[in-house]
């Protein structure tokens, strides 16, 4: 087995370290997962500060919502990556949750009641984080950073946050099984070593495990790679790539974006093909996300397919994906 028949775009990280000395995020709270992070504040909100609901766009990861009722009542207003359709009303007793789309500015609503939370997953380092008026700002690492679990909370308004507690048993052994996955996935991709389904098998294993996860402290492992990694130089690549990406593409509908290039297709039925050959060329791109509810973003969803334009991705990388892009959106796709 070759190089280039071990080649791939995309997918889960693999174990990458760098040689940076330094704790990115100060002033931060460091939580298994950006989920376990959220859910940890709402619940700070909840016992200590009286909070009674919660405020979330419609156009959102549906687990993530799912494991959030079980701390706080959940509402739902109108919003998505194509703009805001309707303003949040909440209570002064309620908190407002608005995203950052793709690592765009989100829209602001007018009223946040007693504080608004911003999810900067898609961009954790944002230039604008520190301009939206947020009391509180969360993002999951593991979307742009080669880690095993990990996310970040921390308050520009420097309002008091929850102090994580000890990771769990079910949590820390998800890390182990993603751990090895990622060791074993960057052998096989350096050096044709082992069994591509067994880290696939691992990765899955220990997604298993965080699902429903109880909020806990990110592992020891995760704590010190971040501290190696060149994060602003990462950015700065990965913007870099999408812009190369998306000139490459040129005439094909992309939303903008800091975080990977986002292409918008006429239908469902032309994504699904596309998507479906993309995997079928070793290129993975992500859908963001399953929503069901309401019909207008489930249409809109079926029609967006997610392009990493990660660290790990040089011009040729690059120049492959998109000529696969184009091969596969020429495709005549029955109706």
């Amino acid at each position: 087995m070759t190089a280039d028949d071990r080649w791939e775009s995309g997918s889960a990280f693999p174990l990458v370290l760098g040689s940076e000395h330094k704790r990115p995020f100060d002033g931060g709270r460091f939580f298994g997962s950006g989920r376990q992070a959220l859910m940890a504040l709402l619940a700070h909100g909840r016992d200590t500060l009286g909070w009674t609901a919660v405020h979330f766009p419609t156009y959102y990861c549906p687990d993530v919502v799912d494991d959030v009722a079980s701390v706080l009542d959940v509402k739902r207003y109108a919003a998505a990556p194509e703009g805001d359709r309707e303003e949040p009303a909440p209570s002064d007793t309620e908190v407002v949750v608005t995203v950052s789309y793709f690592g765009q500015p989100p829209i602001v609503p007018r009223a946040a009641g007693r504080v608004l939370i911003v999810d900067a997953t898609h961009d954790p380092l944002a230039p604008w984080l520190s301009t939206v008026g947020a009391g509180f700002v969360f993002a999951s690492l593991r979307k742009t950073l080669p880690l095993p679990d990990g996310g970040v909370l921390w308050s520009p308004a420097r309002q008091a946050m929850p102090v994580p507690a000890p990771a769990t048993e079910r949590h820390l052994a998800g890390v182990g099984q993603i751990l090895a996955a990622m060791n074993l996935k960057a052998a096989y991709l350096e050096r044709g070593t082992g069994d591509k389904q067994t880290y696939l098998d691992l990765f899955a294993a220990g997604e298993e495990c965080f699902r429903h996860g109880a909020p806990g402290e990110m592992s020891a492992y995760s704590s010190a790679a971040l501290r190696t990694f060149p994060i602003e130089r990462w950015r700065a690549q990965r913007i870099a790539n999408i812009a190369t990406l998306t000139a490459s593409l040129s005439g094909l509908d992309t939303l903008p974006s800091t975080f990977g290039v986002v292409l918008r297709f006429p239908s469902a039925g032309v994504r699904d093909v596309v998507r479906a050959g993309l995997i079928a060329r070793r290129i993975y791109p992500a859908v963001l996300w399953d929503v069901a509810e309401p019909r207008r973003d489930r249409e809109l969803a079926q029609r967006l397919l997610f392009l990493h334009t990660d660290f790990r991705s040089d011009p040729a990388d690059l120049q492959l994906v998109a000529q696969a892009v184009r091969e596969l959106s020429a495709l005549e796709v029955p109706c």
